[in-house]
């Protein structure tokens, strides 16, 4: 029974992300956790605590990833394995039940308020740094929809800010837990200010550096191609047209929207159409000495860069172990992309771009140089028609949100079919596109340069680890103390 009840909670924890954003659910699903944490807990064993995890776990990511299956179904080869969509799932619940046996070790209530956040961060850093790295399954994207949330992005970071809205989420059960008591309350007041007084001057003193910048004109194109079967030429026909028509300065298309596998960018038919004052991005698959990649072009007249894409899909861009998994190359396909070695940098005259493919926006590794390269625009290319027309697109989007409030820099982000949009460093979506529907976005950005609060967010972790260990130290030894 306690089993069913933690798969059901896990799948209400899904509704707290987006597309839904039931952010008020937060405050009913956290406490009730801690609830069922405590009914009987001196009776469960380590693999009781284990199976609780696994089952939360399971009911949250079956919902939360529910996307995942869409690809299977592209075509008749592959929809028979549509079932191996459940094996992602499956794998990243072992994360919520090896990080739930923690929760055998806790002795009382107060100490369970305390290191439920601490123990639920732990499991998201390790989904998001073991194996090939998956940080899709982030708290903080609870906070990618409201003001308050930006605040809270911009000011400490992911994980930081993932934490925080854990602990908001268990706030009435720690409210309960002080009502309760008498002359504890100053003591956990005061054993807590630290931290809230941390949390006050970072708020007050994260100032964003700016200096004058210039208006540039974009214009990004949903073109709506087809995965399977395109008409090459007319596609690339479309995009001359769109070049010939289009007045902005940066016309910037989706990922692998340009139809061919190319070889020799500079021999490409559309930088004959480009104007003068024209730069066109565009994605592209790449051939080079034998070399598949997924690359982000730049193109002007007398000049032609290129980004591969470093962060790759596995299964999806790569089959790993691939000798010991023969049987879904009818999946991932018979050849590998390669990981882009060059940096992540696109630089002219005007701006500095970081170029982003496709589902690199989810990683922070990304931004490690953003400051030091003076990085004024992310540009995220993508193709989301893989991830279909419901939760995929929408949980890739508010990632991509969230990723221009931690940098703290405008945002253009092209998808094939959708979500495109215009964000500013506040994360203000200042045009979007609706899902498969083929249009065009235009703006006249007026880009700032503002800095990326990467010091301040470093800071925010460290302390935040202190604030653990701190009190883990004195749970340990307390004994000695009371003496």
């Amino acid at each position: 029974m306690i089993l069913l009840k933690f798969f059901i909670v896990g799948i209400f924890t899904a509704l707290l992300f987006p597309p839904f954003f039931m952010t008020p659910l937060g405050f009913i699903i956290f406490p009730y956790i801690i609830n069922l944490l405590k009914e009987n807990s001196t009776k469960r064993k380590i693999n009781n605590y284990f199976f609780i995890g696994f089952f939360y776990g399971l009911g949250f990511l079956v919902v939360l990833l529910f996307w995942i299956q869409n690809p299977f179904f592209t075509n008749d080869q592959t929809k028979n394995f549509a079932i191996l969509s459940l094996l992602l799932p499956i794998f990243l619940s072992l994360f919520f039940g090896i990080g739930f046996i923690f929760f055998k070790y806790i002795e009382n209530t107060f100490h369970l308020i305390f290191f439920t956040p601490f123990i639920f961060l732990f499991i998201e850093l390790a989904i998001s740094k073991t194996f090939y790295g998956f940080p899709w399954v982030t708290y903080s994207l609870i906070l990618s929809n409201n003001i308050l949330g930006f605040y809270f992005l911009k000011s400490f970071g992911t994980f930081v800010s993932s934490y925080l809205v854990l602990m908001i989420f268990i706030a009435p059960s720690l409210i309960i837990f002080l009502l309760k008591l008498k002359n504890e309350k100053i003591k956990l007041f005061i054993f807590h200010s630290p931290f809230l007084i941390c949390l006050f001057f970072i708020f007050i003193f994260n100032e964003n550096f700016k200096e004058q910048g210039k208006t540039i004109s974009f214009e990004v194109f949903q073109i709506l191609s087809p995965i399977q079967n395109p008409n090459k030429k007319l596609i690339e026909q479309d995009i001359i047209n769109k070049i010939n028509q289009s007045n902005a300065e940066y016309l910037v298309f989706a990922e692998n929207n340009y139809p061919y596998l190319i070889s020799d960018i500079s021999n490409l038919r559309i930088i004959n159409y480009i104007k003068d004052n024209q730069k066109v991005i565009i994605g592209a698959s790449r051939l080079n000495n034998n070399k598949l990649y997924n690359s982000f072009l730049y193109l002007e007249k007398n000049n032609t860069q290129i980004f591969d894409k470093e962060i790759l899909v596995p299964f999806g861009e790569f089959l790993p172990f691939r000798n010991y998994l023969k049987f879904m190359e009818n999946i991932s396909g018979n050849i590998d992309f390669t990981s882009g070695q060059n940096n992540r940098l696109i630089s002219n005259s005007d701006i500095n771009i970081l170029p982003i493919i496709c589902y690199e926006i989810i990683f922070s590794k990304i931004l490690k140089d953003i400051n030091k390269n003076n990085i004024d625009i992310l540009i995220n290319i993508t193709n989301d028609s893989w991830f279909g027309d419901k939760m995929g697109p929408y949980q890739h989007f508010y990632h991509s949100r969230m990723r221009a409030i931690i940098s703290n820099k405008f945002l253009i982000r092209v998808s094939n079919n959708g979500i495109s949009a215009i964000i500013d460093n506040n994360g203000k979506i200042l045009q979007s596109s609706k899902l498969n529907v083929k249009t065009n976005l235009y703006n006249k950005l007026h880009l700032k340069y503002f800095t990326y609060q990467k010091f301040i967010h470093k800071i925010s972790e460290i302390y935040l680890m202190i604030i653990f260990l701190t009190y883990f130290i004195f749970l340990k030894y307390r004994s000695r103390y009371e003496k």
